[in-house]
């Protein structure tokens, strides 16, 4: 069985340079994903982000008002008004003499994304030596757009047509976005054009399209209305008359250095002073751009990340609609409490609009009932709650999904842990003890129902439900879920820590803060493996899921649950489980970029295996979080140069990355990925965390040790710094509410420091004793106006060792710090039997679970003491024999096969998996889980595949048997309705395990197979087969998600990268056909639904030397129906 593992590592890893790149960095695939030629699309120009001849239109959205209203553009000049539905289409044609064309097919098109416009730079043989340079912005005082034209050189004669109509009033399936919705639904369509009435006087006109819908405007010269059926051409549409699909054109001659102007607007919504002109709206439309894309200003020495800023501010605005933040900007724009999108208000300095957006959802939460009964809602096949008032989730504490407490109503999420998270933080960034106290008693009914929805049985973990964006298919089935625990830690510490300051008892959050904190220890931490487990069941073998998904270690991480060394361990365990998928594409230099899938469970489903923008980067900032800074920034790069320059839109915060194998590059500036790069930006990259509340700003730089030079500009704080040779100066310029101290946290750059001064005076420094795999130091400063800090560093370096990658069960494992010298080892894991040290020299043999494993060695070095982590891989002492047999092998068909008759321990027929109504046990809680027929989840919740049979009846034939293509033979029924299966399961319709017996011996035993799993009980034993022998000892054969245990209604799709089984390929037997599938023929199937289902047929070598006496078929994991359909047995 191959291991799975995405990241390949060479035999030998060198611990070269602690700056250059984090420890241990991962080796990628070679190649390219999918083998794709992608290519860099877009590059940066100072703040600007600009493409040459592309070819994508309606890509890049750009917003006015913080209304639903767009301007749609792209790398094309052609662009389309969304009002919201579509109002129309605006493009632009070439004239000279008998020769024109559209503007899109212009000979070479610069178009520039400078944040808030688009800026097109057109040259064509049509306007000779010279250029037209087009200027749009969204109107600032309105629902519209303006447009400035302007010539250079042009030579005499050429001419510009537009063509404006196809105001549809279509409200597309996403709004219109990328990815989801086709750019042709933006296009001039005559059938779109129909129904548009227009009133042209001279330069103006209106519109009327739609349900009472009006646009107005103003083209730089006389206006007519042509047919809409005549654009093959800008001249025939030129000489076009007035027909049944009418649409607004004409043209002016081109003048040099003169500026035109476009005015497009709906009427209703223009507050601009009656006597402005196009030119009055279009100069303040570009102050108002100004202004907002320079709220945030990146300069660092790499371009990719100068852009930024701006991109970051128009994207945050774009998802902002006063009372409160949305969940996207173009498609899902829609009010929820929740969500990350929120997040950036704080580090982007609208203290203002986060107070209103928590106040609009205070005045949301329910008040009465104080408690309700935990229905499941029969609706849904007993998946989710039942979305009633008064039922135990929507009581007391609950935050509904509207604003302001207009609509009080339930919805299936669960909001409020990310809502009262993000007003925990916006505390830290106001200080404002007076907003503390009027929002405590939202955060008391808050506390009080998470326990008493969520954490009944008081054992100190919470379940999830639908409590993060990563949240549909998610379902706990009543068990303890990680992140859910997380949130409501740190929710109760920050409770306890802030209720002294406004004359409240800390003590209740006090303890429930610290029993949170010990049962995640005791339950869900795994201190064998180094990683919190996804969840704990609640039923059944109560078994811990250990495969945690990003968010699992992101959000303990960002909830600060695991101390340093648990941190390091959680996100080796990323490096090493969470699958890679290489960042490349021409025009980029190959540094190692990278993406993550959200997890490596299979088989797919949305929303728990996917590639996320704002996944990966919250993971980034968990990097930075944890003081990995390097693989922090090149984590966090490679999401921003898949978003914003390989992707198709240009600056764009992506809701699914294009490495995304199922969906592809969908959604743009979504709340999600705004809010998380946010963080990403200032608490990550540069460090800024503000805790206001105890008056302090923590700076704890998180840029690439290679930068000499970094500046951000927010509206709370100006930071600029500069490395010159061994001295690093920083120079921070608060601007804060009140005033904060300064904790600054550096990473050294040597092993000495030779002076460290702030404000001109030498302070003292404290080490950081819990540092990790570089020393750091800290030290605090009184509050002042600025703070200039200089460190000089001294000229020895750090120590470096050698590390092999892997090391066998029972090798000697011998490891030395030159310059260095062994406090202690710290071996969290059990790896290190005997370790002994002498000054930097540790010398130990391996032990432990087989897998990546981490220990730790404290070091002194000079001014210095710090954690180096010490990270292999465990492997097997010895070479293991495959004990796994490959079926496809002709060889089968020279053995003695006895077949087993089990009619006599058949108890149904395996057509009726998902047909049964499995009942109990479930939890008597609120909770999500799966639904009745055994199948689905509270999303998908009447999913119900037809298993059927009858080709594998019909094969079977007279003698009840038949044949796979290798020689092997199975006994199975031919008679129709007749039991062919053993079903085991921890439900209550079929027993948990069954015994059959064996007699003789034999060399292999081979067994067909069906039933159920799902993602949640991905990569651990769904169940089992034990053979006994009569002397007691025993062969196993586990079946595991997804080496091969495969769903009874699918196929597994794999691709090698996000969707990786780790095993071959098991034989599978389709139900209704007959046909065998072996990894020859896999191709066709991957990925698939298998009409009538399919069974799977697995084989293991047994002790030929040994007397059989039994084996037993047991199911593990709750959800899963595990069934046996035959055995084989090689004599």
């Amino acid at each position: 069985m191959k291991r799975f593992c995405i990241l390949s590592y060479c035999l030998f890893a060198t611990v070269a340079s602690l700056f250059a790149q984090e420890l241990y960095p991962p080796k990628l695939k070679d190649g390219t994903w999918h083998n794709e030629k992608a290519s860099l699309r877009y590059h940066p120009e100072g703040r600007d982000f600009v493409i040459k001849n592309g070819a994508r239109r309606f890509t890049r959205a750009l917003y006015g008002t913080n209304t639903a209203f767009r301007v749609e553009a792209g790398d094309l000049p052609e662009f389309a008004l969304y009002m919201p539905a579509m109002g129309g289409n605006l493009q632009f044609g070439l004239i000279n003499g008998a020769q024109s064309k559209w503007l899109i097919k212009a000979e070479n098109i610069t178009a520039r994304y400078r944040p808030g416009s688009m800026l097109y730079t057109i040259q064509d043989p049509l306007l000779g030596e010279g250029k037209m340079q087009l200027n749009l912005l969204a109107l600032s005082k309105g629902d519209g757009l303006i447009l400035k034209i302007r010539f250079e050189n042009v030579k005499s004669g050429a001419e510009v047509l537009w063509a404006f109509g196809g105001a549809s009033d279509q409200k597309f399936k996403r709004s219109g976005d990328l990815g989801v919705d086709p750019e042709s639904s933006f296009y001039l369509k005559p059938e779109n054009c129909k129904s548009n009435v227009f009133t042209v006087d001279r330069h103006n006109f209106a519109l009327q399209y739609g349900k009472e819908k009006t646009l107005k405007g103003r083209f730089p010269a006389a206006i007519r209305i042509a047919d809409a059926t005549r654009l093959s051409s800008p001249i025939e549409l030129d000489q076009s008359g007035d027909q049944q699909n009418p649409l607004l054109t004409g043209k002016i001659k081109v003048k040099n250095n003169k500026d035109f102007y476009v005015l497009i607007q709906n009427p209703e919504m223009d507050k601009a002073p009656v006597r402005w002109t196009p030119e009055t709206q279009f100069l303040a439309s570009e102050k108002a751009r100004e202004i907002l894309a320079n709220r945030i200003i990146v300069d660092t020495p790499d371009p990719f990340f100068n852009t930024i800023g701006g991109a970051l501010a128009m994207a945050s605005d774009g998802i902002w609609e006063e009372p409160s933040y949305l969940h996207g900007a173009v498609g899902w724009r829609m009010r929820l409490p929740g969500w990350r999108g929120p997040y950036t208000a704080d580090p982007l300095g609208w203290h203002d609009r986060a107070r209103t957006h928590f106040n609009a959802y205070a005045r949301s939460q329910v008040l009465t009932p104080e408690s309700g009964p935990v229905l499941a809602d029969t609706t849904f096949n007993l998946s989710r709650s039942k979305e009633a008032m008064g039922t135990a989730m929507f009581t007391n504490g609950y935050i509904s999904r509207e604003p302001d407490g207009k609509l009080i109503r339930p919805h299936h999420y669960d909001m409020n842990l990310v809502y009262i998270d993000q007003l925990f933080r916006h505390f830290n960034w106001t200080g404002d003890l007076a907003y503390v106290k009027e929002m405590w008693p939202v955060i008391k009914r808050h506390l009080a129902w998470e326990k008493r929805v969520f954490d009944p049985d008081n054992n100190g973990l919470y379940d999830a439900y639908a409590a993060i964006w990563a949240s549909d298919a998610l379902q706990y089935s009543g068990g303890s879920g990680t992140h859910s625990s997380a949130y409501n830690y740190r929710a109760n510490l920050l409770a306890a820590k802030i209720a002294p300051l406004i004359q409240e008892d800390p003590k209740p959050y006090q303890q429930e803060a610290d029993l949170i904190l010990k049962a995640m220890n005791a339950q869900l931490w795994m201190p064998e493996k180094g990683w919190f487990a996804e969840y704990k069941d609640a039923l059944g073998l109560q078994k811990r899921h250990p495969s945690a998904g990003l968010w699992t270690i992101y959000h303990c991480i960002d909830s600060e649950v695991p101390d340093a060394f648990q941190t390091w361990q959680s996100l080796r365990y990323v490096d090493t489980s969470i699958p890679h998928i290489p960042v490349r594409a021409n025009g980029l230099e190959d540094k190692g970029y990278y993406t993550l899938s959200t997890t490596n469970w299979m088989p797919y489903e949305w929303s728990l295996n996917n590639v996320v923008l704002a996944e990966s980067t919250h993971t980034a900032l968990a990097n930075w979080q944890a003081g990995r800074t390097e693989e922090a920034f090149k984590l966090w790069k490679s999401e921003l140069l898949t978003s914003m320059y390989i992707g198709g839109s240009p600056g764009n915060f992506a809701q699914v990355s294009r490495y995304d194998a199922t969906l592809g590059e969908s959604y743009r500036d979504f709340g999600d990925p705004v809010g998380i790069n946010s963080r990403a930006l200032v608490e990550g990259l540069f460090g800024v965390i503000p805790d206001a509340l105890n008056k302090t700003l923590l700076i704890r730089p998180g840029l690439p040790q290679d930068w000499d030079h970094a500046s951000l500009k927010i509206p709370d704080l100006a930071f600029s710094f500069k490395r010159n040779g061994k001295t690093d100066e920083y120079k921070l310029t608060p601007a804060f509410a009140i005033q904060l101290g300064l904790k600054m946290r550096i990473k050294a750059r040597s092993n000495s420091i030779r002076s460290l001064k702030v404000n001109g005076k030498e302070i003292n420094w404290r080490n950081v004793d819990d540092a990790i795999s570089t020393p750091e130091i800290e030290f605090d400063v009184a509050p002042a106006k600025n703070y200039q800090v200089e460190v000089v560093w001294g000229k020895g370096s750090l120590s470096q060792t050698k590390l092999d990658d892997k090391y066998r069960l029972g090798a000697r494992i011998d490891v030395n710090f030159a310059d260095a010298k062994i406090l202690k080892v710290y071996d969290p894991q059990g790896i290190l039997d005997q370790p002994a040290t002498m000054d930097g020299n540790l010398k130990a043999v391996v032990k432990g679970e087989i897998g990546n494993r981490t220990a730790f060695v404290q070091l002194q070095q000079q001014d210095f003491t710090y954690w180096f982590p010490i990270c292999f891989e465990i492997i097997e002492k010895d070479k293991k024999e495959n004990q796994i047999l490959n079926l496809t092998d002709s060889k089968w068909r020279k053995q003695k096969l006895e077949t087993i008759n089990l009619s006599t321990f058949f108890n149904d027929q395996v057509g009726q998996i998902f047909k049964n109504k499995y009942l109990s046990p479930r939890p008597n809680t609120t909770t999500l889980q799966l639904p009745i027929q055994g199948i689905g989840d509270w999303t998908n919740t009447k999913l119900n595949p037809e298993i059927n049979d009858t080709g594998l009846r019909h094969l079977a034939g007279a003698k009840n048997e038949f044949t796979l293509p290798s020689g092997l033979v199975f006994n199975t029924p031919s008679t129709p309705k007749l039991k062919n299966i053993i079903y085991t399961s921890q439900w209550d319709n079929y027993p948990a395990q069954v015994e059959i017996p064996l007699s003789g011996k034999a060399n292999a035993v081979f067994f067909l197979l069906a039933g159920s799993t799902n993602p949640m009980q991905s990569r651990m034993d769904n169940g089992e087969i034990i053979v006994y022998y009569a002397d007691g000892s025993t062969e196993k054969l586990p079946l595991r998600n997804p080496e091969n245990w495969w769903p009874i209604e699918q196929d597994l799709y794999t691709d090698g990268f996000a969707f990786d089984t780790g095993a071959d390929r098991p034989v599978r037997v389709h139900l209704k056909t007959g046909k065998v599938v072996t990894f020859a023929n896999a191709a066709e199937w991957n990925g698939k639904e298998i009409e009538g289902g399919a069974a799977t047929a697995l084989g293991i070598k047994l002790n030929p030397a040994k007397t059989l006496s039994k084996i037993t078929l047991s199911a593990l994991c709750n959800d899963v129906v595990v069934g046996l359909m035959a055995i084989t047995l090689s004599r």
